[in-house]
Formats: structure tokens, C-alpha cells, sequence
């Protein structure tokens, strides 16, 4: 999990086994997230807001676009940042 290092919130977004540990958590993925974010406390804050947004688009991803997805993780964020 040393790639997550460099991620940025769009990347964990992106990322299947981040959206599967957030949408249809697992025993196992909630102890390799939880374990990875003890090792990793800098890195809470992008994890929390990327979470956040993807719960918010929770909705069946093949049914939107790419653009429509990048233009409500957008809006997501702006939001989040006020």
C-alpha cells in the first residue's frame, strides 16, 4: 500500500479498492485502511475528503460519464473546502 503515499483525493476516488473499502467495507479492507491510516496519520485528511465524496456520488458508476463524475467530485470539493 506504499503507493497510497502519493495519492491526492482524486486518486483515491479513482481507486477500486478504495471505493470497495468505503462503499461495501469488509472485515479484511477495514483492517488494512485502518491499519494503513495509523501508519499514515498525515495522509488522514485527503482519505476523509475523498471518502466523503464518495459516498456522495454513491450511485452505479457505470451509468455516468467521466466528465459528469469530474465535474461533481468538483463540486464535492468546493464544498468541502468552505
Amino acid at each position: 500500500m506504499n503507493h497510497y503515499r502519493q495519492f491526492r483525493c482524486e486518486d483515491f476516488i479513482w481507486d477500486a479498492d478504495f471505493r470497495a473499502w468505503v462503499l461495501s467495507p469488509t472485515q479484511e479492507n477495514y483492517q488494512l485502511w485502518s491499519n494503513w491510516l495509523d501508519e499514515n496519520p498525515d495522509r488522514i485528511e485527503v482519505v476523509r475528503q475523498a471518502r466523503e465524496i464518495v459516498l456522495a456520488l454513491q450511485c452505479d458508476e457505470t451509468s455516468l460519464q467521466d466528465w459528469e463524475i469530474s465535474a461533481r467530485t468538483k463540486e464535492i470539493k468546493d464544498q468541502i473546502s468552505r
